[in-house]
């Protein structure tokens, strides 16, 4: 092997070389003498990067003359010598990217951004109602929040009044543009278990609409609610099962469906106002569960049939079977108006946890039965677990059958009952702690939140609290009144002191050790009695706590 030598640099231009100024040499000085030791310039890295670009054109624009669609292939990501191996390079790439949002996994439970931004906006403005000093067991905590809850989630005068006019300002508009016809409210307002944000449900009975195209009868009325300046945001859904128009009140802000010539409807809403109305020392119950159950679902996005959840005539139904067909209830060993928080436990525990929706279906006819659904002809092996309710009005329909996503439901209704459960085993530990005097607050107020039971699963949003107030102006500044030329229903006024006295009972009161002798001790625990002498000699226990301390919360402790 010949030894190696260190090769000369290129000539220079002289008068050995000579320019060359053919287009075939790539190169610019070309050297006469073939025999001469040079290092040849070889291609750089931007020829090299240019001829890859030339051969992938060639070759897609052969196959595009060939009929053949190229397959585009990524270019190849070319990088620089002393960049190869550094991993900052590529983080600081990745970091420079805009997020997307599939990248951003939210895996919170909720189902979209307004929910979690209600339920960051959540309260319990009710919880202020509630005398937590005065409650002696944890039954008794949850019974008495839940009949605040109801007293401040039910509708109020004034709000009943501005529906009231709503619904008059309505018919009269339709009533003058289609002769003959007529306007009914059912469902929730007309049974009076409506959140403060539930919609209106309306149905126009009317002959000749039954004739005449429902399409364009519902593009007419959707012309004349705006022409009355009465609606905004209509909007006609005419190839749906049941046709309806839907719009927002300029007043007040309702959302308002109507439909025509739907009149059972009108015969359930009848229905639900006979259980309300005959049902035995249960119409506080079954309103307490009916408003409980609506808004836990609402806030959950299960309240709607189209959506697979739990309309409200499901609801209602659940709730007065669940009560015709309590044990206790039945055999009248307990009064459901006094024990509204262990029948809320109980709900979410049956219809979560226990019930068998394979094979049973639900009646709340003749007093309320339970039915097979085999045998009813309701059986369905695609829909296994699928809630079977007959209608109280028509015995061959199925007033769920619409609630494909049940099953969701059912499990937020367990959850919903593990929530409230282990809330309650912490009340106890705080009432148990509280007997003791074993409590000492870091905190010089008391926050009831602390010691809420409902509000662990549920509260009420801001948006909801808005309405409510807007409403109130509305009746304030007689806006419905001076249109309809109708006079304010009389209403309560409460003077100064009166005022002045329930403002001081709503207040959050300190649960600081009260005296020995006013102390009523829990019940549940050890069953001492309500002088203060702690005596801790044991003494026999009478009674079963499952069957006593649970329902009976207004009798005196046993001695």
């Amino acid at each position: 092997m010949p030894p190696a030598t260190r090769p000369s640099p290129p000539p220079t231009p002289s008068s050995s070389t000579t320019l060359s100024t053919s287009s075939n040499n790539p190169e610019i000085y070309q050297p006469l003498d073939p025999t001469a030791e040079y290092i040849a310039l070889g291609d750089s890295d931007d020829d090299e990067r240019e001829d890859v670009r030339n051969e992938g054109y060639l070759e897609r624009k052969s196959e595009k003359a060939r009929g053949k669609e190229p397959v585009r292939e990524p270019s190849p990501r070319y990088e620089r010598d002393w960049d190869r191996g550094k991993p900052g390079r590529r983080r600081s790439r990745e970091r420079g990217r805009k997020r997307t949002h599939d990248a951003i996994d939210y895996d919170d439970g909720f189902a979209n951004k307004k929910q979690r931004l209600d339920a960051a906006s959540r309260k319990a403005p009710w919880i202020y109602d509630v005398d937590w000093d005065s409650c002696r067991n944890v039954s008794e905590m949850l019974h008495k929040e839940v009949e605040a809850f109801t007293k401040w989630m039910a509708p109020t005068p004034i709000e009943d009044e501005i529906r009231e006019l709503t619904v008059q300002m309505i018919s009269r508009a339709i009533t003058t543009a289609f002769s003959g016809s007529k306007v009914f409210p059912f469902g929730s307002y007309e049974t009076k278990l409506y959140l403060p944000s539930g919609d209106i449900d309306l149905v126009i009975v009317s002959d000749s609409m039954a004739y005449s195209n429902k399409s364009s009868v519902l593009h007419s009325l959707a012309s004349v609610l705006r022409r009355a300046g009465i609606a905004s945001n209509v909007t006609v859904i005419a190839k749906a099962k049941v046709p309806i128009v839907k719009f927002v009140t300029i007043h007040g802000r309702f959302n308002v469906d109507i439909s025509i010539n739907q009149t059972n409807g009108i015969v359930g809403g009848q229905v639900i106002k006979g259980f309300l109305q005959n049902l035995v020392t249960g119409g506080l119950a079954l309103r307490s569960l009916v408003l409980i159950t609506k808004l836990f679902l609402s806030q959950r996005s299960m309240n709607e049939v189209f959506t697979g959840g739990l309309g409200s005539y499901s609801i209602v139904c659940l709730a007065i079977s669940f009560l015709q067909m309590h044990p206790k209830i039945r055999r009248g060993e307990i009064d459901p108006e006094k024990n509204l928080g262990v029948l809320v436990m109980e709900f979410f525990e049956l219809y979560g946890c226990h019930f068998n929706y394979d094979e049973v279906g639900i009646s709340v006819r003749d007093g309320g039965t339970y039915f097979n659904k085999r045998m009813r002809g309701w059986y369905n092996p695609d829909k296994r677990a699928g809630l079977c309710i007959e209608d109280p009005v028509d015995p061959t329909n199925d007033i769920s059958s619409g609630s494909f996503g049940f099953a969701k439901v059912r499990t937020t209704f367990a959850g919903a009952h593990g929530i409230l459960t282990s809330t309650a085993y912490n009340r106890a530990t705080y009432l148990d702690a509280k007997r003791k005097h074993q409590i000492f607050s870091l905190r010089k107020e008391f926050h009831p939140e602390d010691v809420s039971i409902l509000s662990s699963v549920m509260g009420v949003t801001q948006e909801t609290i808005n309405h409510r107030r807007l409403v109130e102006e509305v009746y304030d500044k007689r806006v419905l009144h001076n249109i309809l030329h109708v006079q304010p229903k009389a209403q309560i006024i409460v003077d100064g002191l009166e005022r002045e006295r329930q403002q001081k009972n709503r207040r959050a009161r300190s649960p600081g050790p009260p005296p020995a002798k006013k102390y009523s001790p829990w019940q549940d625990i050890d069953g001492e009695d309500a002088s203060g002498s702690y005596d801790r000699t044991p003494r026999r226990n009478d009674y079963d706590p499952e069957e006593s301390g649970k329902y009976d919360i207004g009798r005196p402790p046993p001695k």
